[in-house]
């Protein structure tokens, strides 16, 4: 009996020991992934034109009140994004010259490119929770104008702190289980991208909007709802007409857009966009499939 409790207890230990050594291994590679510098061959970058005139500056500001203002700031200086020290301290940066900022770290027009749309940032580490598979799609047009604003930016003296992901976190990436969190890591970087419709109320054109603003990113691939992905989860809902999207019309889509108020919905951004763009939006989900819900029973 004392020799059978002996090989239990030396097997157990064993296992322990495995688990351990295995969970270690896991969260060391988390942190590497995390910390690794990467590359991206030039013609995978791309060259994308960085006009000068006040059109289309005022155009990149457009868009960045309505695609960049919710993680970085109203001023674009930054502001704290994540704070659970279990799971990860992360604060989206100051995106200006000032100090504290990264702009300054942007020698050219090809790093602003890099970072936006694959996600790596001036030293070549990938960026945690940085939307790049969403503005992957913005067109050559809207993202060079995006740039040229963000270059004209102010300088605000504005200091956060570099990411603090917990072990939790790292061990979580490592397994590949919180993919969603590194987007370099699991995008296609070569992806064809569909040119971009001319502007207009049309539902074409609320698809390059949905794309590029990252609708999917919560919704699901197919919009029909999805408890979104990290450690906060809720509920976002389905977007086609199989949802409550069939008891609504043009206008109330519209009133709910400047009504609405959810801490983890962007309804800020979506005011931001001109009424055009709003319009397109509802049309191109009032022209999907009416999909069955995916999400939690009782959704609203």
């Amino acid at each position: 009996m004392k020799k059978l409790l002996k090989w239990i207890g030396v097997s157990l230990a064993t296992l322990v020991a495995i688990a351990l050594v295995g969970l270690a291994t896991i969260i060391f590679v988390g942190g590497r992934k995390l910390s690794a510098e990467r590359t991206l061959a030039p013609e995978i970058v791309g060259s994308v034109s960085v006009p000068v005139d006040a059109a289309s500056i005022e155009r990149g500001a457009h868009l960045a009140a309505t695609r960049c203002v919710f993680c970085h700031g109203e001023d674009l200086g930054g502001k704290k994004f994540i704070d659970d020290a279990s799971f990860m301290l992360l604060n989206a940066p100051n995106l200006t010259r000032g100090g504290g900022g990264v702009g300054a770290h942007y020698a050219d027009d090809t790093a602003w490119v890099r970072s936006i749309r694959h996600g790596l940032n001036p030293q070549g580490r990938a960026l945690i929770i940085m939307p790049s598979e969403v503005f992957y799609y913005l067109s050559d047009e809207d993202l060079g104008s995006l740039v040229a604003y963000l270059k004209s930016l102010p300088p605000i003296d504005r200091s956060w702190a570099a990411p603090q992901p917990a072990i939790v976190a790292k061990a979580l990436v490592g397994a590949g289980v919180l993919t969603s969190a590194v987007p370099f890591l699991g995008m296609d970087h070569q992806a064809p991208r569909p040119a971009a419709p001319a502007p207009g109320a049309t539902a074409e054109y609320g698809e390059y909007i949905a794309r590029s603003f990252g609708c999917a990113s919560c919704h699901g691939k197919e919009l029909s709802g999805q408890l979104t992905p990290g450690p906060k989860k809720f509920l976002a809902g389905n977007l086609t007409p199989g949802g409550p999207l069939k008891d609504w019309n043009e206008e109330l889509f519209l009133k709910m857009v400047h009504e609405r108020v959810h801490e983890e919905m962007p309804w800020g951004m979506l005011r931001s966009m001109h009424d055009l763009e709003q319009r397109a939006l509802w049309r191109f989900l009032a022209a999907q499939p009416a999909r069955a819900s995916t999400g939690v029973a009782g959704e609203s």
